[in-house]
């Protein structure tokens, strides 16, 4: 049976997922809440889990977060679609990045918000420069935009770090342009080196401008879907008359916050060093076969890796060849906020095992080489 180099989708690592934990977790989870499961959880959900948000948050920034302010979503992008469906109307105009999530952008289509795109670099993201810069000429058209979509930390598809100096700067121009900010943090907690990332948005904001964003699907397992937002009012009322269904699963919420409140560090030194591995594996394999054509990022945490190709790619053939060997990779025009054909791809490394990385991401360097549609002149002048 062929092997399948799934280097697609926003997947944790498969072979650290602790199910006799979770196993454990289940049994203290169901003793806990017993008969209390047949209501509904509310819609703010289950406040064991809202605790051990806050915890989680305070094990990060220092600093709890109010867990009346917090709310249990299924999985992140349910969280997206109520905070976005909450404040964009059709025809409302938001900004990001000039790179950003596929399924935010989504979202944003869907609504039929006018996405304008904000320049960005691979280390310090989005171009605070380049924000002023939109937003006055949004201003001079009379525009005020709804909100600021912004991935702070191990950002996707690229997994640069907003810097401090920038978040400040970001909070300032909100403040000055009177817009929000939607902070997504659902990379977090994914480390490879001590302390990458500077506070968080919302912890800096003092105006009430930033709504935070966060999952537990992306250190856990995306099949786990237990993600929340967190809003200050009147923020969180205007979201919550937005939201229809009968709140999240109790059940799962339990199991999740049994096992974290008492293994989240350990599991996620597990999990970290052994992503952290993969990523790795791939920059390896990637500066031994491709390094005089191509430039790629070198993840600081997270769960993606970008890589710039030569201008000379057939991205088509690219696809073609890689495939031939069960290769997958997501396109850059998939994370373009104008959908432009760009000649880069996204990485998501953790869901591949280690022992298969170096053989996947070496056919996929054969590709690139092979969708050349001519000579790459690495000798030029």
């Amino acid at each position: 049976m062929a092997k399948d180099f799934a280097f697609t989708g926003g997947r944790p690592d498969p072979y650290t997922f602790p199910t006799e934990g979770l196993i454990e977790a289940s049994a203290k989870a169901l003793r806990k809440l017993g008969g209390s499961l047949v209501n509904y959880p509310g819609e703010k959900g289950y406040e064991g889990l809202r605790e051990l948000a806050s915890m989680r948050f305070e094990r990060r920034e220092g600093v709890p977060l109010n867990i009346d302010d917090i709310s249990i979503t299924s999985g992140s992008m349910q969280a997206l679609e109520l905070v976005l469906g909450t404040f964009i109307n059709p025809g409302d105009t938001v900004l990001t990045e000039e790179f950003t999530y596929s399924g935010t952008l989504g979202i944003m289509r869907h609504l039929k918000a006018n996405i304008v795109g904000v320049p960005m670099d691979y280390i310090d993201g989005m171009n605070m420069d380049g924000l002023e810069d939109k937003l006055k000429e949004l201003k001079a058209k009379n525009i005020r935009p709804k909100l600021i979509y912004t991935t702070s930390n191990h950002q996707n598809p690229t997994s640069a770090i907003l810097s401090l100096e920038r978040r400040q700067r970001m909070l300032e121009l909100a403040n000055e342009y009177d817009t929000l900010i939607v902070e997504d943090d659902c990379y977090g907690d994914i480390d490879f080196v001590p302390n990458p990332t500077p506070d968080s948005l919302f912890k800096l904001d003092d105006s009430n401008r930033v709504i935070f964003i966060a999952t537990f699907s992306k250190i856990l397992g995306a099949g786990v879907r237990q993600g929340y937002f967190v809003a200050k009012e009147p923020h969180s009322r205007l979201i919550h008359e937005n939201r229809w269904d009968g709140g999240c699963s109790a059940l799962a919420s339990a199991i999740v916050a049994e096992f974290f409140k008492e293994h989240l560090d350990e599991h996620l030194a597990v999990t970290n060093a052994a992503v952290g591995a993969k990523c790795r594996a791939v920059v390896e394999t990637l500066e031994k076969n491709v390094s005089d054509i191509c430039t790629w990022t070198e993840p600081r945490g997270g769960l993606f890796l970008w890589i710039d190709l030569p201008e000379t790619t057939d991205m088509d053939k690219l696809t073609e060849l890689s495939s031939q060997h069960n290769m997958g990779f997501s396109r850059g025009s998939a994370f373009h906020y104008r959908g432009d054909a760009v000649k880069s791809i996204r990485l998501a490394y953790a869901y591949c095992h280690i022992d298969d990385v170096a053989e996947g991401i070496t056919y996929l360097c054969d590709a690139i080489r092979g969708a050349q549609v001519q000579p790459v002149d690495i000798a030029a002048d």
